[in-house]
């Protein structure tokens, strides 16, 4: 993204959170939700569950304590492992995001070198690489020495490294853990359920935190001045600890959401898997789909697959994830879920595009019905950025590559392939259907668009034109070296609304356009006061449109997850009142 204010928050995985590799979809999850909203996030990371113990047990010699440079050399690769893994693991989710070493930021540790404190930091270097890339993985724990070589920051050297992170920028700091906050005592051993604290003064955290967050982080905290929250993945709310007075939560916990999927395709399989990780918040209660024994030899549970729509609604979910291919019986579900009052989730561009006017109502608003965000970009956010945009700089033109397949189909062809080889490997990796009518034709980019126009510009749209790919779009215009095709779809803003097109376009080489690659989308957001705002990403692909519905199912569930409050608060109010 470019032209844009942005905030910057720094989240901070543990070891209790990324035990494993398996691990890494849950801090995915945690850092898009808030990329796609306009935040700069920087992920600081701790090793993965065990790997610190493992390296020190490996450097143990037999006679002798390992030399201090040495040993916070070896430890400091445990860090910078599940940095490098969580990376990679954004970028199969279409995020972009990059490694950050401490080295790389003058990130400064003076001290004794197995418990050293941070001391400096080059934050116009920091900044600098978020103005590049919106997303930075850090790993925590050490640091150059002042001396020389490494440091280690001693236990809860991670939590230190986010938040010195957070007093250098005046940043947002989130310390993500595996329960939901700070307890009046450690609720893995409390015999009864201890008391949640909305709100911890520093002297209550230094007392209460105990192994959750080591008390050096939270002194420092005190002595900066910066207030922190404590959060669980996935749950919505938390402790937020900072000057003031303690404060307990209600008492009323958050509970599982009962959710079920409609389709298990390449969409619905994704958000099946993805859910393994979220146990803890959902409860997959049903599946539809048309022959459960195929689905079932792939190991879903037989309990969870079902044939029709009625079926569905008797599990009495409470948040629909529908993934089915066209109109129908997508439509029909989603009538069914509107009217018991259900949450959707859905990724069916076909159907928000034909019933837009039908919807509408059901589309915007923070706790809105129905979240669509996978629609359109997959995991770039573009529905979001032209939200936050339109209510300060009237959005005037669109003007984007917004279909994964056909820039998949076109950047191979220029690579040399054929038109059918390219079009076989883009099926083979899950990027086109098996019938790819949809993609060529234009009429998926075009669906795509006039979205985007319903959102950036209101009124009607208005189809000027819409043109696919063939063989003969793929190569160089005129033979032309110096440009490449690329689909493009345009829209712009008219006294009744927008105007749009899609049709392949010769771009000049070099063009923020022109140089997508692979399924990579790009959008570029032109605003009345002539800012050009970027965004690129991958828009197609099981992993990216997954990530994009998870966040808009999390979003749902802290909705439920308010309601709730509210409906366990109202007897208490009602007493109050009754008793004035």
């Amino acid at each position: 993204m470019s032209n844009w204010p942005l905030d910057t928050v720094i989240l901070k995985f543990g070891s209790s959170v990324l035990r494993t590799q398996d691990s890494l979809p849950l801090a995915v999850a945690e850092i898009y939700r808030r990329y796609r909203h306009g935040a700069r996030v920087i992920a600081v990371v701790s090793a993965f569950e065990g790997v610190t113990n493992g390296l020190l047990r490996e450097a143990k010699a037999p006679q002798e304590a390992p030399d201090p440079e040495t040993l916070a050399a070896l430890l400091s690769t445990g860090e910078i492992s599940s940095a490098a893994h969580l990376v990679l693991a954004l970028h199969r989710a279409g995020v972009p995001a990059r490694m950050v070493d401490p080295r790389d930021i003058e990130l400064t540790a003076a001290g004794e070198r197995s418990n050293a404190q941070l001391s400096q930091l080059n934050t116009k270097c920091l900044n600098a690489l978020l103005e590049q890339t919106p997303v930075l993985a850090v790993p925590g724990f050490f640091a150059p020495a002042v001396q020389g070589g490494l440091a280690l920051l001693g236990r809860g050297g991670s939590d230190l490294t986010a938040l010195y992170l957070a007093a250098q920028l005046r940043a947002t700091c989130i310390l993500l853990k595996d329960v939901a906050g700070l307890y009046e005592s450690d609720p893995a051993t409390a015999v009864r359920t201890p008391r949640r604290f909305a709100h911890a003064d520093y002297s209550t955290a230094l007392r209460c935190a105990g192994p959750l967050v080591q008390p050096k982080a939270i002194a420092f905290a005190r002595d900066q001045a910066l207030t922190l929250d404590i959060a669980q993945v996935g749950q919505s709310g938390g402790t937020r600890i900072g000057e003031g007075p303690s404060i307990i939560a209600p008492s009323a916990g958050q509970r599982r959401i009962r959710v079920a999927l409609l389709g298990l395709g390449s969409v619905g399989g994704g958000m099946l898997d993805y859910l393994e990780h979220f146990t803890d918040r959902f409860d997959v209660v049903a599946a539809l789909v048309r022959t459960p024994a195929k689905h079932a030899a792939r190991g879903v549970s037989p309990l969870l697959l079902v044939q029709t729509p009625e079926e569905v609604f008797e599990r009495d979910p409470e948040i629909i994830i529908e993934a089915l291919p066209g109109i129908e019986p997508a439509r029909t579900c989603l009538e069914l879920a509107l009217s018991a009052d259900l949450r959707v989730v859905t990724a069916n561009k076909a159907l928000i595009a034909a019933h837009w006017s039908s919807l509408n109502v059901r589309l915007a608003g923070p706790h809105r019905q129905i979240r669509y965000a996978a629609a359109v970009g997959g995991a770039v956010p573009m529905l979001e950025v032209i939200e936050r945009l339109s209510m300060h700089d009237p959005i005037v033109a669109l003007r984007g590559a917004i279909n994964g397949t056909c820039s998949y189909v076109l950047d191979r062809c220029a690579q040399g392939e054929s038109f059918d080889q390219a079009l076989n490997h883009a099926q083979a990796q899950g990027l086109a259907e098996t019938d790819p009518t949809a993609d060529l034709s234009g009429l998926d980019a075009a669906r795509k668009i006039e979205i985007l126009g319903r959102v950036a510009f209101g009124g009607e749209p208005a189809r000027d034109l819409v043109s696919g790919i063939t063989e003969a779009s793929c190569g160089p215009s005129d033979g032309d070296p110096n440009t490449s095709m690329a689909l493009i779809a345009e829209a712009r803003r008219v006294p009744s609304g927008f105007v749009f097109r899609v049709a392949p376009q010769a771009l000049a080489r070099g063009e923020f356009l022109a140089d997508a690659r692979g399924a990579e989308n790009r959008l570029e957001i032109i605003t009345r006061s002539g800012a050009c705002v970027r965004l690129k990403g991958l828009g197609a692909g099981r992993i990216p449109t997954a990530t994009a519905m998870i966040a808009d199912l999390l979003e749902h569930a802290g909705v439920i997850d308010a309601d709730d409050a509210d409906r366990a608060s109202q007897p208490s109010l009602l007493g109050a009142a009754l008793r004035a």
